[in-house]
């Protein structure tokens, strides 16, 4: 026993923040060296009250009815999130009542930034071979613009945000997934985190005071914070040994696969993990240019883009690998299921199923 995904649909916020829009706030020539060093020209961004769960659940009904899926035969719900409505409850069970999933349905949320869809693909492939579902709906979200301080001009010209549907059932055949490689390195935690943002630094009058550090980077305790050379430095010396640890327990090689797609940080970032691994050209596919990073679902966004683009297609080998905060990485290589299909929807105004495909 198997599983595949069956069907992959996305969601992006309607509101388009330009780099040209960016040059008031930060000046021509930052804004040409970040497009020079990310290759992202815009990124999508959240209007006020709209949140990851709202992307999530316009991205996950039009997946529904697309499809015509009865809401009652899904019976896994994971939320892949760090900016979830509450802390209490689960942002799974919110969306559980907002999409009207039955009670056998088991929901619930999974946080691991950059990482999120690698490690929810596996858990949801593990309860389905396990028996303990047979339809999972993998939703991994994020809305990290409302987080980052205005004036930081090291983040808010990166960062997009942006959700992804995936329906995951199980196979008998020979495709769905090859494998899973996962890991932690939790000694680079403070490299990407948001200190005041939870019970560890409660929330007073101190961490909301702004702090402007030796590079001139404005931001507050509550906002998100990125050591870019500690995660650069992890991501092109380590990633490239994790694919190959994860090709090695595959056994596979670079040669075998159709498509290799990777975490859209930034393209310089991107470029060398390819460089290193040797990835020919035409198995590279990226969609920073006019999204950005949008963290845990930048590798699913990525993968449904590819399909829209007609790059994937049935029986293709895919490698995905995602790695970000924690710090964490997760590797998997599926063929792609000619069940599978998408359909991107995006921009949206809540309310509204508008969709381009």
């Amino acid at each position: 026993m198997n599983s595949a995904i069956t069907a992959i649909h996305y969601c992006v916020p309607q509101q388009r923040l330009t780099n040209d829009d960016l040059v008031p706030r930060f000046g021509a020539q930052h804004m040409e060296s970040i497009l020079k060093m990310s290759g992202i020209r815009e990124r999508r961004v959240v209007a006020p009250g709209e949140t990851a769960a709202d992307l999530a659940y316009w991205a996950a009904r039009r997946l529904l009815d697309d499809r015509q899926i009865d809401p009652a035969s899904i019976d896994l719900l994971i939320f892949a999130s760090q900016t979830g409505d509450y802390q209490v409850p689960a942002t799974a069970c919110v969306l559980h009542e907002r999409l009207g999933l039955a009670h056998h349905c088991a929901a619930f949320d999974l946080g691991m930034g950059c990482s999120s869809f690698p490690y929810s693909l596996s858990v949801a492939h593990s309860m389905l071979v396990a028996g303990v579902a047979r339809k999972a709906l993998v939703l991994v979200a994020e809305a990290l613009t409302p987080v980052i301080h205005p004036q930081d001009r090291g983040l808010v010209p990166l960062f997009g945000d942006g959700a992804a549907a995936t329906l995951l059932e199980p196979t008998a055949g020979e495709g769905g997934f090859r494998g899973f490689l996962l890991g932690t390195d939790g000694t680079g935690y403070r490299s990407i985190m948001m200190p005041a943002s939870g019970a560890r630094m409660p929330r007073t009058a101190e961490t909301r005071a702004e702090i402007v550090d030796e590079t001139g980077i404005v931001r507050t305790q509550e906002h998100l914070h990125m050591d870019g050379p500690a995660v650069f430095f992890f991501s092109v010396q380590h990633i490239p040994r994790m694919i190959r640890q994860a090709l090695e327990r595959f056994q596979l090689t670079i040669d075998d696969l159709d498509l290799v797609l990777l975490h859209q940080a930034n393209k310089t970032m991107v470029d060398q993990i390819y460089r290193v691994l040797k990835v020919p050209a035409e198995k590279r596919f990226y969609c920073l240019e006019e999204l950005g990073n949008t963290s845990g679902a930048s590798t699913a966004i990525l993968l449904a883009e590819a399909g829209r683009q007609g790059v994937l297609r049935p029986g293709m080998r895919v490698l995905l690998a995602a790695f970000g905060n924690g710090l964490s990485w997760g590797v998997t290589v599926f063929e792609w299921d000619e069940r599978a299909g998408v359909v991107v929807q995006g921009p949206v105004e809540p309310g509204t199923v508008d969709a381009e495909s």
